[in-house]
């Protein structure tokens, strides 16, 4: 499977039940890449997942004879959003590392050897960082998200400023260029008290809007956020008066699809009761046009003791998009989803995939070879619509 990035947009991988997201913000200079997940599996030739590690090699832009990957962003250190950190900081510059320090707990003894290999590479450039200051070069660089109690105690106490941010700031610079005119990432979480939660609850969530020719797109990344948090959230954003940073083009479901968005229990309830209230939420931050993407297998299903995606998740999700083509499972989808920002807003490509590695994105066709692999395991239609973000 061989392509190319759109010159500006938003890549999101067939890589299994795992986060893997491109935004490319300038396709021949700045790339940030939001979680990873390469499986050992995806090197085999026949196989659907996309060895994501592979495919950054072959398509960032080139720094001194090397793939340059401006920033690289990590939600959380579950496996399923960094697996195959150790093979992509072997292979790939890293211009600079975006992280929350609430990822990691000093009881934190469960992390995969992918994890420590971050957390390592983030303590490697905290220490460079602390001693150079604002003169901290691309591939040492961080930028740490956190609140004001980060910066007053701990290994960050004091952390210069130009390499730190928090929720609610808007960010748009990486690796120490403003890209403003084109970037733009608000944080949204994690919060000053979600740290002493579950480690999803600690989840980065991010609304990232990328701007070209006149157009823009728009994503949110909620990571592995449950109702409770997405809740806050909402609230949090709609009492500041900011529902621009909660609307959308694509809405990646959180958790890989999985219940907990939309179904809790709460301490009055003797079971997991559906919460209508954000999913009307949803309904409003996508609109009519809008696309929410499952970063998932398609095995949907409610078996019981089953991890995510669930099909009533997806039941309720296919539920308030426009049209049942706008929800779509990377997994069905016959390739990468890849949506290109230009004049006409945020636009999703179907992917024509071939061998020819001189394929382009600007011969990305419109194919119906992407909707032959069907919904396995649920009683989801194929996708094969192409349709317009708003602008």
């Amino acid at each position: 499977m061989t392509f190319e990035l759109p010159n500006s947009g938003f890549v999101f991988w067939p890589v299994g039940t795992g986060d893997s997201a491109t935004v490319v913000i300038d396709k021949d200079e700045t790339v940030l890449q939001v979680d990873l997940h390469h499986l050992s599996k995806s090197e085999d030739e026949d196989e659907e997942h996309v060895p994501i590690v592979d495919e950054l090699v072959r398509l960032l832009p080139k720094r001194n004879g090397r793939p340059y990957l401006a920033g690289f962003a990590l939600t959380h250190p579950d496996k399923d959003h960094v697996l195959g950190f150790i093979h992509l900081l072997e292979r790939v510059d890293i211009g600079q590392i975006w992280h929350t320090p609430c990822i990691f707990r000093e009881n934190d003894t469960d992390l995969c050897d992918d994890a420590c290999a971050f957390k390592d590479e983030v303590e490697r450039r905290r220490e460079v960082t602390m001693e150079k200051g604002d003169n901290t070069p691309s591939l040492d660089r961080v930028l740490v998200i956190g609140h004001d109690d980060v910066f007053a105690k701990g290994k960050y106490r004091d952390f210069p400023k130009r390499w730190r941010t928090c929720p609610s700031d808007t960010v748009t610079e990486i690796d120490g260029i403003d890209h403003g005119e084109a970037f733009q990432a608000f944080i949204h979480a994690p919060f000053k008290d979600g740290s002493a939660g579950e480690r999803n609850e600690t989840s980065l969530a991010l609304h990232i809007t990328v701007l070209n020719d006149g157009g823009q797109g728009r994503a949110l990344f909620f990571g592995d956020l449950s109702y409770p948090t997405l809740r806050r959230i909402v609230d949090k954003t709609k009492e500041k008066r900011r529902q621009e940073r909660l609307d959308t083009d694509v809405l990646l479901a959180p958790h890989h699809c999985s219940k907990s968005a939309m179904y809790w229990k709460g301490e009055d309830d003797d079971d997991e009761v559906l919460r209508q209230d954000i999913l009307d939420d949803f309904d409003e931050m996508v609109g009519d046009d809008g696309r929410i993407v499952s970063s998932s297998e398609a095995d949907f299903s409610d078996e019981k003791g089953k991890n995510p995606p669930y099909l009533k998740a997806r039941q309720r999700y296919e539920e308030i998009v426009s049209s049942e083509h706008h929800f779509i499972c990377t997994h069905e989808h016959g390739g990468p989803v890849v949506f290109k920002i230009d004049t006409k807003g945020c636009v999703l490509l179907e992917v024509e995939t071939s061998d020819d590695s001189t394929d382009s994105a600007n011969s990305l066709k419109v194919t119906l070879a992407a909707a032959i692999q069907t919904a396995r395991g649920s009683n989801a239609p194929p996708t094969q619509e192409v349709g317009f973000g708003r602008s």
